[in-house]
């Protein structure tokens, strides 16, 4: 049988930014601190930047003077990139990790729920074989999980850093998911959950995150080849 290529990535976020480490990253413990930072925005045709001040929970001026470059707030396009800051009341850490087969497959909407639901079934399953407790399924996190596997289609690229959202943490941080810990597995063409599963669990970073002790909460999409796993604390 031939082998798909996989591709392992492993990032921890710190106050100070994103560090990549290729192998593994210690999870840190959130330190208390008040961190500002942002998260890229592509405009559709129906925004505006009260819109979107309001979709991120942000003020309108904070908005505006995070985009010096917009000469006109009043006049924006779909297509340009604005800037959405964040503020968090704590620096938070986690862990990152992905892989990819070059095999791509679109399933109906039945199926990314289902195949969703079974993967939260196949990872609290290895959880209770190493005598872990059970991760329970997030509303929250699920939706930026379904979010960020949309993204990752449409925009067609493979990474943790996203073009819309920025990084895995800046993007929950703004759809109001706050942790302690947190961490993201993605990979690409894997035809089922099972298959997914074994993808994640043979590679050390992804299984670090699926055992992680630190992780009491998940969230879960798959759309059009592409998988997400959100995890939080």
């Amino acid at each position: 049988m031939k082998m798909q290529p996989f591709r392992i990535g492993v990032a921890s976020v710190l106050a100070a930014g994103m560090i990549v480490a290729g192998g593994g990253a210690a999870l840190q413990k959130a330190e208390a601190a008040t961190v500002n930072s942002s998260v890229s925005y592509k405009v559709t045709n129906s925004d505006t930047m009260y819109k979107i001040a309001t979709k991120y929970g942000v003020s309108l001026s904070k908005l505006i003077a995070a985009n010096p470059n917009i000469a006109n707030p009043n006049i924006i396009w779909a297509g340009m990139t604005i800037k959405v800051p964040v503020t968090t009341g704590s620096s938070n850490s986690g862990s990152s990790n992905n892989g990819s087969s070059n095999t791509n497959t679109g399933t109906s909407t039945t199926d990314k729920s289902t195949f969703a639901a079974q993967v939260v079934t196949l990872v609290n399953k290895e959880r209770a074989n190493a005598g872990l407790g059970t991760l329970k399924s997030d509303t929250l996190l699920t939706k930026v999980a379904l979010d960020k596997a949309k993204d990752m289609y449409t925009n067609n690229y493979f990474d943790h850093n996203s073009p819309t959202y920025g990084s895995p943490f800046d993007m929950m941080r703004a759809y109001g998911v706050s942790y302690s810990y947190a961490g993201e597995n993605i990979a690409k063409g894997q035809r089922t959950p099972a298959e997914v599963m074994q993808a994640w669990m043979n590679s050390p970073g992804h299984k670090a995150n699926i055992l992680s002790k630190n992780f009491n909460k998940i969230g879960v999409a798959y759309y059009n080849g592409e998988w997400v796993q959100e995890f939080t604390s």
